[in-house]
């Protein structure tokens, strides 16, 4: 089987080649290099050129200058153009001007414009800078020369100082040719002139003056002005630029040539090393590669040629292989599938055809026979086929087999779990049962192997299979053993899953009779329990007339209505009216709980100021208090807002809460009420006291009816409704009631009323 994605491998997504990146790379870094370091050499080379113009015309203005003095206040103009003549040999030079202290030309000399298409001068066309750089030199007058750069065939462009003209303009990309005019004043100097000096006519002048001093003298004498061209330097670097450009063009062909052959090198037995590659992935082991070098390519083509060898060596070593490979996992296979045929099947005949089949179809069994055993009769029965014709298979599954010790291949078989290879069934013909015997001879089976059916050391029968024309081996019986153990353990539990389905029909009976009992008896409760309500909503009821006929007499009594009364008649008078008292709420309580429980409870719901109900409370039970030498008292509470709930309810609920405390707390004991409101539009209040306490085991059942706690004192004990009542009227609001007690220490009640406005449910 070909392993995923190697047809990706075979057939790889179209993409640029390594070679073509590597000459790609190699060039564009000699084309980089080369061309910048062409510019660095030709803009080196133009700036030495601009600067050498620069110096040439700086020179030549100064030099006449100086030259010039004394022909300019002589106005000698044959020895001006004398001077002229030797500045016009120079090449750069175009023209040469000297004008007197008016701007008057004394001599003008031009070499002519540049003619059209044509590197010659025109000497009928002289050039000659603007005169407006003469006036303005004469109204300026400068100690420095300056310089003005204009187009032949233009207009004056800008004046700089000598010490920022625009030398960057080359003229190498503009090639219109460019004038640079430098113009100075030829003027009185002083001694320590650098430029020009003293002259001796000057001198003379100067001493002259002092008798001519009152005539006004001009310090300037005349402007001297020449103009450098540019031309000559923008061919000379145009031959430069043409001539860097063709060497640098011919290193990067001769770079891209060395690095097509270094590439062509390197990337061809890389290439020829894919192609092989490619075939051993596909398959092709039976091809090599030729090593073309020494290096460390030549020696890759070596390892891969070595690689290549083993894995055709290996593949041969894994395809002789494959076969008992494929047979392992065909058998284990058939273990899973025989184990998941297991846990899908509890009907025990469909599950033995299906192993049986699973047996025939995937590990390559001829013939498959299944037998069960009963032991309580001694016989085997039940038998189960797969690759046997029909016509045969229904005469061998009504076969009984009866198993005895008589040395029998069934009764080593079966009585004492031994398994069998036999190669040659001629050899245990003896052995075999005669009415089985001919069926085998029928089938041609001349080999078997046959395994008992094991399940907790339980023999539950036995499984037999051949592999004719083959000779079952080992191998095969080792198989049978590990599905037969298999198939013990799932014959065993469909029995036991049979078993347990008998059981539970069994149960379900039982259960629905047992439940039909209980539905009954529930229904007499139910009716029971509706006459004790009525018996005792009856009863309550009647018991309340005389209750009240004799608490009125006994306190007439009191009263002194009948006459004057002993101190002892007073006394059991006394004790008569409370336990009139006690019997009453005793009946009142047992009147409310009926009505709870048959739910006609009123309920008006209005806004109460729980503090005021709290002291309505506590004035009701001060006397029962101070009787009992406790404090009752209301902690201070500011902004608690009105509950909603039903006054005489809730007045009930307090006072049960606080005639309970009053009871379990001893004398000097103190029974504390306050009063908080929580964030969630929650009124708590808490109901504490410093009594006997609750134990914890009784947390959870004080709240239930007719509950009395046995660990109470004996004279506080009631009929246990008072709690239960209390929080059937909590729930009726909506509240909550829950309680928090140390025993010896006292407890706390607290309860929770909604906030009128926020409902109750």
């Amino acid at each position: 089987m070909m392993p995923p994605g190697i047809d990706e491998l075979r057939t790889p997504i179209r993409m640029t080649s390594l070679r073509t990146k590597f000459i790609v790379f190699i060039s564009v870094i000699i084309i980089a290099v080369c061309s910048g370091l062409s510019w660095y050499v030709v803009n080196q080379q133009a700036q030495f050129m601009a600067e050498s113009l620069r110096s040439t015309g700086l020179r030549t203005i100064k030099n006449l200058a100086y030259n010039t003095r004394f022909p300019l206040i002589a106005k000698d103009t044959l020895s001006l153009e004398r001077l002229s003549d030797g500045a016009m040999n120079a090449e750069e030079v175009v023209y040469v001007i000297m004008t007197d202290s008016k701007g008057t030309p004394l001599v003008s000399k031009s070499k002519g414009a540049l003619g059209t298409g044509s590197q010659a001068r025109m000497i009928n066309a002289p050039l000659y800078p603007d005169e407006q750089i003469v006036q303005s030199l004469l109204a300026d007058p400068q100690n420095d020369p300056v310089i003005t750069a204009f187009k032949s065939k233009g207009q004056s462009t800008s004046s700089f100082r000598t010490s920022s003209p625009p030398w960057w303009n080359v003229g190498f990309i503009d090639q219109t040719e460019l004038l640079y005019d430098f113009a100075v004043t030829v003027d009185r100097r002083a001694a320590s002139d650098s430029l020009l000096g003293p002259l001796a006519l000057e001198e003379q002048e100067d001493v002259g003056g002092l008798e001519r001093s009152a005539q006004p003298q001009s310090t300037i004498h005349g402007v001297v002005q020449v103009g450098v061209s540019n031309e000559t330097m923008i061919q000379q670097l145009n031959d430069i630029v043409w001539n860097i450009v063709l060497i640098t063009f011919l290193i990067i062909a001769l770079g891209i040539v060395a690095t097509t052959l270094l590439a062509n090198r390197i990337i061809n037995p890389l290439r020829s090393l894919a192609d092989v590659a490619k075939k051993v992935s596909a398959g092709d082991f039976s091809v090599s590669l030729e090593p073309t070098t020494r290096d460390e390519v030549g020696q890759l083509s070596i390892t891969f040629n070595t690689m290549t060898k083993a894995i055709r060596d290996r593949e041969q070593a894994i395809s002789a292989q494959v076969a008992t490979i494929t047979k392992h996992a065909n058998k284990l296979t058939t273990l899973n599938q025989t184990g998941s045929a297991i846990a899908s099947h509890l009907d025990l005949n469909a599950l033995l055809s299906t192993v049986l089949h699973l047996l025939v179809e995937k590990v390559g069994f001829t013939h498959m026979l299944l037998m069960l055993y009963d032991p309580e009769r001694g016989l085997v029965h039940q038998a189960q086929t797969a690759g046997i014709p029909d016509e045969l298979a229904s005469h061998i599954q009504s076969l009984e087999i009866l198993i005895q010790e008589d040395g029998s291949l069934h009764a080593d078989l079966l009585f004492r779990g031994e398994a069998f290879l036999i190669p040659e069934i001629q050899t245990v013909s003896a052995r075999l049962d005669p009415r089985i015997f001919p069926y085998i001879m029928q089938l041609g089976v001349t080999s078997f192997v046959c395994a008992p059916l094991k399940s907790q050391q339980n023999i539950l029968g036995f499984i037999a299979a051949d592999s004719t024309p083959e000779i079952c081996t080992q191998e095969d019986l080792d198989l049978l053993i590990t599905i037969a153990n298999t198939v013990g353990v799932a014959i065993d539990n469909a029995k036991a899953y049979q078993q347990l389905e008998q059981l539970n029909i069994t149960l379900e009976e039982r259960v629905d009779e047992r439940t039909q009992k209980l539905t009954e008896a529930n229904e007499k409760l139910r009716e029971l329990d509706q006459l004790k309500s009525a018996f005792v909503s009856i009863v309550s009821h009647e018991l309340r007339t005389p209750m009240t006929s004799v608490k009125g007499l006994v306190e007439n009594m009191l009263d002194g209505l009948t006459g004057e009364l002993t101190d002892r008649q007073t006394f059991y008078l006394t004790r008569v009216r409370a336990n009139v008292d006690r019997l009453t709420r005793m009946i009142n309580d047992l009147l409310d709980l009926s009505r709870i429980e048959a739910g006609r409870m009123d309920f008006t719901p209005v806004s109460v100021s729980m503090p005021e109900l709290i002291k309505e409370v506590i004035e009701n039970l001060q006397a029962m208090a101070t009787e009992r030498g406790l404090s009752l008292a209301l902690a201070p509470s500011q902004n608690v807002p009105l509950v909603r709930g039903d006054r005489d309810k809730m007045s009930q609920v307090l006072t049960n809460l606080v005639h309970n405390a009053i009871k379990f707390t001893p004398p000097c004991g103190l029974v504390n009420i306050s009063i908080v409101q929580k964030v969630d539009q929650w009124v708590e209040v808490c109901v504490a006291d410093t009594g006997c306490g609750i134990p914890d085991e009784e947390l959870q059942t004080i709240f239930e009816r007719f509950y009395r706690s046995p660990t109470g004192p004996l004279e506080s004990k009631g009929a246990g409704l008072g709690l239960a009542i209390t929080k059937n009227l909590v729930d009726l609001h909506g509240g909550q009631i829950w309680v928090a007690s140390t025993e010896g220490k006292g407890s706390k009640f607290f309860i929770t009323f909604p906030v009128a406005g926020h409902g109750y449910g």
